[in-house]
């Protein structure tokens, strides 16, 4: 049965030793990176998202990328564990089908879970309060593009939703309310979390950990990302142009509004940490600086490419010597 541990084992090993090594090295980097910056609100960045993904993300891609290249035709037939069926590996098949399984599994459980239970009940376009909203949206250069629906009896007054075509949901009643500088300041806040791919990073952020036997060890540190990530889409408003009296103002009536659990896959304007929300109405009141970028998205693409295609290169050899490994080990068993 070795044409079944190898898969099992290159699993385990991924998962049980590299994963969580790999874990406990970005949370000490996090901890590294919270105590030299300039403001709490710079936690929110790109880099801060890249060590969250990185110790799960960077080994699975590694260990498709060489279940993928012991596949190709042509490999080198030594390395497997038993005889070979064409050109390729049963044992590598094997891998190959446990990952995709597992990623589509894992993937289509969280996209359930997180699916919005409760319906939306969308006020048509031609509502009073649907073309105010519309009309402040058409003036702003900055907030035309945006898929905006005034709903009835929301949770949340103002939120993003939605992965690849986000939408921002804003309940009727907040708009009746606030003023047309509150609600554009608002708009732009969402703007900011739409420009940010905020909701799909959380997501796959949430689904990194989830997936990680060590996930637990990030959980502080991704919730520190979120309301980091609020307190930076209130300079990127300010910087676009929204009133930061107005945008301080929506945001405490936003609070004050809540009435339920935000939903996971969702960006609020209000977020859901109270000491957060405090220091993001005073930096805004203080005056808030300018929006700060980094390079971890670039940082990330980079390394995720170059561990995706290290093992095509010829003459590393690479699985080949983790297949003589495990092949050494097990028979050191028999």
């Amino acid at each position: 049965m070795n044409e079944v541990y190898f898969p099992l084992a290159a699993v385990a090993t991924t998962f049980f030793v590299v994963i969580p090594l790999l874990t406990l090295l970005c949370r000490g980097a996090l901890a590294w990176s919270r105590r030299r910056t300039s403001s709490w609100a710079n936690f929110g960045s790109e880099t801060t998202f890249g060590w969250l993904v990185a110790p799960t993300l960077l080994p699975i891609l590694w260990l498709t990328s060489s279940a993928l290249h012991q596949s190709e035709p042509g490999i080198a037939a030594d390395p497997c564990l038993m005889d070979h069926v064409a050109t390729t590996c049963v044992d590598t098949f094997m891998l190959l089908g446990f990952m995709l399984a597992g990623i589509v599994l894992t993937v289509g459980l969280r996209l359930w879970r997180e699916w919005p239970q409760t319906p939306l009940h969308r006020l048509g376009d031609a509502h009073e309060l649907s073309q105010r909203i519309g009309l402040i949206a058409r003036n702003d250069a900055y907030l035309r593009s945006l898929r905006i629906a005034v709903v009835e009896h929301s949770t949340e007054p103002i939120f993003t939703l939605g992965l690849l075509r986000p939408i921002v949901v804003m309940d009727a009643c907040f708009v009746r309310d606030a003023d047309a500088s509150m609600l554009r300041a608002a708009l732009l806040h969402e703007y900011a979390h739409i420009t940010g791919l905020d909701t799909l990073r959380s997501f796959m952020i949430r689904l990194c950990l989830s997936v990680n036997p060590a996930g637990s060890l990030l959980q502080a540190d991704f919730a520190r990302w979120r309301s980091a990530r609020e307190a930076l889409c209130d300079t990127e408003a300010v910087h676009h142009g929204g009133e930061p009296l107005a945008l301080a103002e929506s945001i405490v009536k936003a609070a004050r509004f809540r009435c339920g659990a935000l939903l996971p896959n969702a960006a609020a304007l209000c977020g859901d940490n109270a000491i957060a929300l405090r220091l993001r109405v005073t930096l805004l009141l203080d005056g808030p600086p300018a929006p700060v970028k980094t390079l971890g998205h670039i940082i990330l693409l980079l390394t995720a490419l170059a561990i995706f295609g290290v093992p095509h290169l010829e003459g590393f050899g690479l699985l080949e010597h983790f297949h003589f490994e495990v092949e050494r080990v097990l028979h050191l068993h028999q």
